[in-house]
């Protein structure tokens, strides 16, 4: 197994957003139903975690492994920006 890939903040601001976005479409389809908008949201937000994958070039199961661990990255990043603000609270 490899080890962690080590990002730049920018690059995990970017997944972090693409994640959100990706939840907050999903959460949107499930609730409200169908909509064009919100597809275009779920497309834009995993073809924006591809991009970097995608630029590597080293083969198809690389570039899907490589999305699903920027958007995996991102919703952590959301978690664990989450579970710092409420840990600022009660310290």
């Amino acid at each position: 197994m490899k080890s962690k890939v080590k990002r730049s903040r920018l690059q995990r601001v970017f997944n972090s957003l693409c994640a959100a976005l990706l939840m907050s479409s999903a959460i949107y389809l499930m609730v409200m139903g169908i909509s064009s908008v919100a597809m275009a949201a779920m497309a834009i937000s995993v073809a924006g975690a591809a991009v970097l994958p995608v630029q590597s070039g080293e083969g198809l199961l690389e570039v899907i492994t490589g999305t699903v661990e920027a958007m995996i990255d991102g919703v952590l990043a959301i978690i664990e920006g989450i579970a710092s603000a409420i840990a600022s609270l009660f310290s």
